[in-house]
C-alpha cells in the first residue's frame, strides 16, 4: 500500500488561526497576507465561536472555519472546524451543559471537518474519547502552546499514541493556532496530497488520509507491504517508528541526511506512527496507520 498518489501535488495549509474577529492581533486581511507570503496554499480562519466565510484572497484559499470550546470538569475541550459549506450559530452550540459532541455534530452538519485542538495544552485525558465520535483529526503539534506564549505543552504525541492504543486511530495535524503574530505564525502546517486546492478536493484527501503534518521536514512517500514500513523523506537526522508495543528493536533510524527508513513490523503491533526529525530538530508527523 502506498499512502500518497505520486501523480498528485501537495498543498500546504494551516488549519487553526485567529484574527481580530476574536482574540487575534491581526485583521483577517493581514493574517492572510502573512501566510500568503510564507507560501501557504490554504488556511482556515478559526476564530472563537465565529464562523468565517470561504473565499480566495491574496492567492490563498481561505476555508470557512470556527473554534468551539467546552469545559468538562478539570479539562477543557476545544474543537476547530474547517471547510464548512454553510454557517451556523457557534454560540448556540457552546452553551452550558453542552459538550464537544454537540460542536462536532454542528460542524459535520454544515459539511465541515472537526479537529481536536491542542489536547496536551487542554490537559485532555482518554476519558474524553467517547465524546469525540465524528472528529476527523487531532492536533499533534500546536505552535502557540509553547513558550514564550504558553508553557511548553505544544506536542500531543503521547495523547495520540494512548488514543491509538485504545483503538482510536485519529489522524494528526500540525497547526499554528496563531494569535500574536510575533513568531507563532507560519510555523506548522499540513501537506495534503490532492488533485486541486479546492474545498472538495482537500476534504476528500483528508478523509482518505493522504496528508502529513509538519514543522519543516517533508514526507515524500510511505509504503506498507510485506511486513515492513518504508518511509521516504527530505534529508533527516532521525526517523522514529512508534506503536502500541512498549519496546522493540529498530524503532529509530538515524544518521546524516537520512532519506529513507525501513521498519520491520513486529508481532502484536496494532498501529505504527512515524516521526521525521531534521537537523534543526523540527518534526514531521505521519498519522497512525492501523495494522489490525
Amino acid at each position: 500500500m502506498l499512502l500518497f498518489d505520486e501523480r498528485l501535488p501537495f498543498f500546504k495549509g494551516n488549519t487553526h488561526m485567529h484574527t481580530t474577529c476574536s482574540d487575534g492581533r491581526l485583521s483577517p486581511q493581514d493574517a492572510i497576507a502573512r501566510y500568503a507570503r510564507a507560501g501557504y496554499d490554504f488556511i482556515a480562519l478559526t476564530d472563537h465561536r465565529t464562523v468565517s466565510p470561504e473565499r480566495i484572497e491574496q492567492g490563498v484559499l481561505v476555508l470557512s472555519g470556527v473554534e468551539l470550546d467546552y469545559r468538562l470538569d478539570v479539562q477543557v475541550v476545544h474543537i476547530t472546524g474547517l471547510g464548512l459549506r454553510e454557517p451556523f450559530d457557534a454560540h448556540a452550540v457552546c452553551q452550558p451543559g453542552m459538550g464537544p459532541e454537540d460542536g462536532i455534530a454542528a460542524i459535520r452538519a454544515a459539511g465541515g471537518r472537526a479537529i481536536l485542538a491542542h489536547p496536551a495544552w487542554s490537559l485532555n485525558t482518554l476519558s474524553v474519547l467517547p465524546r469525540l465520535r465524528g472528529v476527523s483529526a487531532l492536533e499533534i503539534f500546536n505552535s502557540v502552546s509553547r513558550s514564550p506564549w504558553n508553557g511548553d505543552r505544544a506536542e500531543s504525541a503521547s495523547f495520540s499514541d494512548l488514543a491509538s492504543t485504545a483503538g482510536a486511530y485519529l489522524p494528526v495535524v500540525c497547526a499554528d493556532d496563531a494569535h500574536f503574530y510575533d513568531g507563532d505564525e507560519c510555523q506548522s502546517f499540513i501537506c495534503v496530497n490532492a488533485p486541486a486546492c479546492t474545498r472538495e478536493a482537500l476534504l476528500d484527501a483528508l478523509d482518505a488520509g493522504r496528508f502529513y503534518a509538519s514543522r519543516g521536514p517533508r514526507i515524500e512517500q510511505v509504503e506498507v507491504a510485506n511486513g515492513r514500513v518504508v518511509v521516504r523523506t527530505s534529508p533527516a537526522r532521525r526517523v522514529i517508528f512508534y506503536s502500541n508495543l512498549v519496546w522493540t528493536d529498530g524503532r529509530c533510524v538515524q544518521g546524516s541526511g537520512v532519506c529513507e527508513a525501513v521498519y520491520a513490523l513486529q508481532r502484536g503491533e496494532r498501529f505504527v506512527r512515524v516521526e521525521v526529525v531534521d537537523e534543526a530538530g523540527r518534526k514531521a508527523y505521519l498519522s497512525p496507520i492501523a495494522l489490525d
